[in-house]
C-alpha cells in the first residue's frame, strides 16, 4: 500500500494572490509531479487577475523534469487567469532559469521588498 504524498508546498493568500512555497530542498522526478498536483489543485483559491507566486527560496536543486513542471505550472496559472511569478531563486537557480530561458515566462521577484510590493496590490 502506497503512502499518501507528503505536502511539498505550503500555501498562503497574501492580498488575494496564491503564494505556493516549495518546502523541499530539491525538485526532481519524485517531487515534481507532487508539487505540480498540489499547486494546480489550489489555483482556484486566488482571485482572477492576481498572481500565482511560486516561492523557491528553500529549493537548492531543480532537475530538468522540475524545470518542465514550472513551465507547466506557468501555463496552468495563465489558463486560470493568474500572472505567473517566481520568487526566491538562489544564484545557481537564477542562472539555470536564465540559461534555459525560463525566466522570460515568469515575473521574477528578487527581493522580499518586491514580494511585499506585489502582495500589497
Amino acid at each position: 500500500m502506497k503512502d499518501a504524498p507528503q505536502d511539498f508546498v505550503e500555501f498562503t493568500h497574501p492580498g488575494g494572490h496564491l503564494l505556493a512555497k516549495v518546502v523541499v530542498p530539491s525538485v526532481g522526478q519524485n517531487e515534481a509531479p507532487v508539487i505540480r498536483e498540489q499547486i494546480v489543485s489550489r489555483l482556484g483559491e486566488a482571485a482572477k487577475g492576481k498572481s500565482l507566486i511560486i516561492d523557491l527560496s528553500q529549493v537548492s536543486l531543480v532537475s530538468s523534469l522540475g524545470l518542465g513542471t514550472f513551465v507547466d505550472l506557468r501555463n496552468n496559472a495563465e489558463k486560470a487567469g493568474l500572472r505567473p511569478v517566481v520568487y526566491g531563486l538562489n544564484r545557481h537557480l537564477l542562472d539555470l532559469f536564465r540559461l534555459m530561458k525560463i525566466e522570460r515566462l515568469f515575473t521574477m521577484l528578487r527581493s522580499p521588498n518586491e514580494l511585499d510590493e506585489l502582495t500589497a496590490s
